[in-house]
């Protein structure tokens, strides 16, 4: 793998010098390869504090994904489940949230795909409809005779 450094410029004027192989696992950031080699490339969608986040995930998935050896690669994809795990849930909700609009705008799929799974994990966890807008600080803006139509038209939903 080249070692061509990119500089990534978050939103707040941040910036981060990264291996190539990082940029790489940005579906939309990938071009900026071979363009961009070398030059700074400003993320206008994305924070310091958020970028410095898909970095780090990125980071770990190119060190854990650049072994090939297959003996390993069971053991590998426990540990880097193990990390992926530990990294989503150490943060906050909307820091959750700011990580999935961010993985969706950069296309990381793998990303994406875990904080969708910890926003999912958040909601199953919820007992109730009322506990999931308590949650997500969501408001309730259905009259209670509207609530009452959704509930019987969707019954089946509450069985």
């Amino acid at each position: 793998m080249s070692k061509e450094m990119i500089t990534l410029e978050s939103s707040d004027g941040l910036f981060f010098v990264v291996d190539e192989a990082v940029v790489l696992q940005s579906v939309m950031l990938s071009p900026i390869v071979q363009d961009c080699a070398g030059s700074e490339y400003p993320i206008t969608n994305v924070t310091g504090k958020i970028l410095k986040l898909v970095i780090e995930y990125c980071k770990n998935h190119v060190v854990e994904g650049g072994d090939s050896s297959s003996s390993s690669s069971s053991d590998d994809d426990d540990a880097l489940k193990k990390w992926d795990a530990e990294f989503i849930t150490q943060m906050d909700l909307s820091t959750v949230y700011d990580l999935l609009m961010s993985a969706n705008y950069l296309d990381i799929k793998g990303l994406f795909d875990l904080a969708c799974q910890r926003v999912a994990d958040v909601i199953a966890a919820c007992k109730d409809e009322k506990e999931i807008r308590a949650t997500f600080d969501l408001v309730n803006d259905f009259t209670a005779e509207e609530e009452a139509e959704l509930l019987k038209e969707n019954k089946w939903a509450f069985d």
